[in-house]
């Protein structure tokens, strides 16, 4: 998908869907990794970091609830909900939601998070946690109830979830529509705040390992990102080989995985077979991070250092990475840096060093 943007309401659609497919390996590195390296203590750390990201999104619900001046109901959480997950049911048929302003229920029949997770061997046991976590948080921060049975998601039947506000008059039954998508630049919002969530989930789940674990804690959490690495860079490889083309920046980033709408913006830049030189002026996870404060920042720096190396060098391994300069230790921007040296031409411009706070 690259920088070929499509900001249209399908490629808003087509980006939602990539962007829950990460949640769902974030959940795998960032929540399923902790509980199985450090056993109980582990899943309790990391139920205690998904509470914690639940009652994160309840803040989002409760602002978009506060922007539209309406009150908090079951059809208005669900209508000003937070992310695309729920929102992609209706556009993509994939689920129901019907009910009243006092309860509503939410069948999930697929979704892009699913498609991810049934590729895992243990996807059911990840999806499970994740919603054992999330949901309740959620529901603590709204102040409201919610009711599901983990035991029966298997991520192949519809899966209800049903979210009781007890003091909302019932009000009329019925359907529950969003209509995002037909609000181009709502559903771009929504899309960036689903990328934001992305980075607050790892911030939470990261933040409650390494307090609890220290530097056992640590040591793991960059094992995490450098698996989340792998994970992304293997898929593009096979992808791009299968496709028969030649491993290289421009290659790759033409292709990359992320999103076809500007969910991270960039100045203009080059971008040739050796040569990625580009400024990102926003990016999602940064910003989330800066208003989570500087231990969510020093944590994100963990993310971009052990991240992007690992990730690049995976694709191929004589590219080299560098940054004039980062967002997660003071920049106003991340000047990435990559370069293929056996794919530069003359006159490609090098690394000048980092310089900090320099921009």
């Amino acid at each position: 998908m690259g920088f070929n943007e499509q900001v249209d309401r399908a490629g808003v659609v087509s980006s939602c869907r990539d962007l829950l497919r990460f949640q769902a390996m974030f959940s795998r590195h960032f929540a399923g990794s902790p509980a199985r390296r450090f056993g109980r203590d582990g899943e309790a750390a990391v139920l205690a970091g998904l509470g914690r990201y639940g009652e994160y999104r309840a803040g989002l619900i409760k602002e978009n609830l506060r922007k539209a001046k309406v009150p908090l109901t079951a059809r208005g959480l669900i209508e000003h909900w937070d992310m695309a997950d729920v929102h992609l049911l209706e556009e993509s048929g994939t689920g129901e939601i019907a009910g009243s302003h006092r309860a509503v229920t939410v069948t999930t029949s697929d979704s892009a998070d699913w498609e991810r997770w049934r590729e895992y061997d243990n996807g059911v046991e990840l999806a499970r946690l994740y919603y054992r976590g999330v949901l309740p948080g959620i529901a603590k921060g709204l102040k409201c109830d919610v009711a599901f049975d983990v035991a029966a998601l298997d991520l192949a039947k519809p899966w209800p979830v049903t979210w009781t506000v007890a003091g909302a008059a019932p009000g009329r039954k019925g359907a529950v529509k969003t209509r995002i998508f037909g609000r181009l630049d709502d559903a771009v919002a929504m899309a960036r705040r689903t990328s934001m969530n992305n980075g607050a989930l790892y911030f939470f789940c990261a933040d409650e390992e390494t307090k609890r674990f220290d530097m056992l804690g640590e040591a793991e959490l960059r094992q995490h990102v450098r698996d989340l690495a792998h994970e992304r860079a293997d898929r593009q490889k096979a992808a791009h080989q299968a496709a028969g083309w030649d491993l290289n920046v421009k290659t790759l980033m033409d292709n990359w995985d992320g999103q076809l709408i500007s969910i991270w913006q960039f100045n203009p830049g080059m971008l040739t077979p050796g040569t990625w030189h580009q400024d990102c002026t926003w990016c999602p996870y940064a910003a989330a991070w800066d208003k989570l404060g500087s231990r969510a920042l020093d944590l994100g720096y963990i993310y971009d250092y052990e991240l992007h190396p690992t990730y690049y060098r995976r694709y191929h391994p004589d590219m080299v990475v560098q940054f004039e300069a980062i967002k997660t230790r003071g920049d106003s921007m991340c000047k990435f840096r990559i370069s293929l040296p056996a794919k530069q031409k003359p006159g490609e411009p090098g690394f000048k060093g980092y310089n900090g706070n320099d921009a």
